[in-house]
């Protein structure tokens, strides 16, 4: 009876996985079912969470050292193609300075999984929106900009003096 279980739910998988590969690439498959980088850092240097349209939410955080993002991490309660970019933003992050993280397009998102249906697209804005409130929270908590002649994140606040 057990086994008799197991068999019937890995043909349920097989199943749902064949009828995936029909709407999405191999790569979004692999990013949804072994998500890199899923989690928290606790002592986290940068972090913040949004919703999107669809009402789904992602948190990203991140240790940086040297202007560089070393380590970050996500966590969502959002569908297969928003894990799958959620794992997707930050593999393109990691090792990336916080200038050149804020680069990473939705379109960036998009090519590492090899696309996304249409009414799916809003999942790699998710994703980048959610890389870019965290490096917004980021700067504000430290009163830094970002000086693109050195590429570094600076301590003055050039900003708003209200």
């Amino acid at each position: 009876m057990v086994q008799e279980s197991k068999d019937y739910a890995q043909q349920i998988q097989e199943s749902i996985l064949e009828d995936a590969r029909k709407i999405y690439s191999e790569k979004v498959i692999e990013n949804f079912m072994q998500p890199q980088n899923v989690g928290k850092i606790e002592d986290a240097d940068g972090s913040g969470a949004i919703k999107g349209v669809c009402g789904d939410t992602m948190q990203i955080c991140f240790k940086v050292a040297n202007d560089k993002i070393i380590d970050i991490r996500f966590l969502t309660d959002g569908c297969g193609p928003t894990i799958a970019c959620g794992s997707m933003v930050t593999q393109l992050a990691k090792g990336r300075s916080i200038l050149e993280a804020m680069k990473i397009s939705p379109n960036d998102v998009l090519q590492g999984l090899n696309g996304l249906p249409e009414n799916h697209l809003h999942c790699a804005i998710l994703a980048v929106m959610a890389l870019y409130g965290t490096i917004g929270r980021y700067l504000i908590t430290r009163g830094g900009v970002i000086d693109e002649d050195s590429n570094k994140c600076t301590g003055e606040f050039n900003g708003f003096n209200g």
